[in-house]
């Protein structure tokens, strides 16, 4: 009898053990941030993400997500943001909170490789005569609120440059790069050949037809360039323009 009563007593206590008040553990959500830090408008994909019944992402920027991935997705301004992830197992929600860094790309220094001797940046005919030694400056333009063109930047000018005195540096004082619409070719550096009795002639940009372009950013210098070209150095227009990441 006395082991029937303590065998009830025992089921009744394992059955108190587990009644639906008590806390259920709900693990940790997790997620990794594959990069230390991105620029303005690079898109960033979070990996590692914890398995879930349900997920809801802030991302910081007033922008929120159900899917397990977001979206690939970017930020337009440097700043910290803090990304939460709340995930919810058996109808328990749990959150985790990760800080993503954004950072600004600033110009210091636009090197001209080669320039174009008559007006084929400007529409005109590539065996046209050539121009001679072009009278080299750098102008830089981007866009005011109305979306008119505005200079922002114009250098001394270098005389009768002859393609044996390149390249060229121009350096420049923290010219942001970047944009929603034009990425990192965004604003515009381009060279000229400044005549006095007519137009100043288009030599270089970083905007050209039927070119090639190169991007690199080396984030542990936080340091990079990126390259237009048209034809080769013997001829065509290729400028470099070289940048850092200034972290907020």
């Amino acid at each position: 009898m006395r082991k029937q009563l303590l065998a009830a007593v025992t089921a009744l206590a394992l059955f108190a053990s587990c009644k639906k008040d008590d806390p259920v553990a709900i693990p940790t959500p997790e997620f990794t941030i594959p990069e230390e830090f991105y620029t303005i408008w690079e898109g960033i994909t979070f990996k590692d993400i914890s398995e879930a019944d349900a997920y809801k992402w802030d991302l910081g920027n007033g922008e929120t997500s159900e899917y397990r991935v977001p979206d690939t997705f970017r930020y337009t301004q440097p700043g910290s943001y803090t990304v939460k992830l709340t995930t919810y197992i058996n109808g328990h929600a749990s959150t985790v909170e990760k800080e993503v860094k954004v950072a600004q790309l600033y110009a210091y220094e636009v090197e001209l490789r080669s320039y174009v001797e008559n007006y084929a940046l400007e529409g005109g005919d590539l065996a046209a005569p050539s121009e001679g030694k072009p009278n080299v400056y750098l102008q830089v333009f981007t866009y005011d609120n109305n979306l008119a063109e505005q200079a922002i930047y114009r250098s001394d000018t270098r005389y009768e440059v002859s393609r044996e005195e390149l390249p060229l540096t121009f350096p420049v004082d923290r010219v942001p790069i970047g944009s929603e619409y034009w990425s990192y070719i965004y604003p515009y550096f381009r060279f000229y050949d400044q005549n006095d009795d007519k137009s100043d002639r288009l030599i270089a940009h970083n905007r050209v037809g039927e070119g090639s372009s190169r991007f690199h950013l080396d984030k542990a210098s936080r340091e990079g360039y990126y390259t237009y070209q048209r034809g080769t150095d013997d001829w065509g227009s290729h400028l470099v323009v070289k940048f850092k990441a200034e972290l907020p």
